[in-house]
């Protein structure tokens, strides 16, 4: 389970006293939230182990990296991973030519030109 807002699981843990285990932060999350709500099922989703801190266990929960991208873009940042040291959602994309085209809107000049020999770069 991978959860977009990181603010829900600020919001269920902050009360929380650490260090914790995961145990105990998935128990308190279904307390204070209930055992249906995303962000209890993505504490639930964390590495065993202890926590010492709220930070600890953000970097842990599986997230949803920018969640505004859309699918053909996460999959061409997928592709192109140059940056090993930076995340997903901080890493800079360019647009799939097609999609670039698509938004830009449909160019002025015929496509495809009646002759091949007549294409602009």
């Amino acid at each position: 389970m991978r959860i977009q807002n990181l603010d829900d699981i600020r919001g269920v843990l902050n009360d929380l006293g650490f260090p914790a285990s995961k145990e105990q932060i998935v128990e308190h999350a279904r307390g204070r939230s209930g055992a249906r709500s995303d962000a209890a099922r993505a504490l639930a989703a964390m590495p065993v182990g202890d926590y010492a801190n709220l930070a600890e266990v953000l970097r842990s929960v599986p997230a949803q990296p920018s969640p505004e991208l859309s699918e053909t873009e996460r999959v061409y940042q997928h592709r192109h991973h140059r940056h090993a040291d930076l995340a997903e959602n901080m890493r800079e994309t360019r647009l799939p030519p097609v999609e670039e085209e698509l938004r830009q809107g449909l160019p002025d000049q015929e496509w495809p030109p009646s002759d091949p020999g007549s294409r602009r770069a």
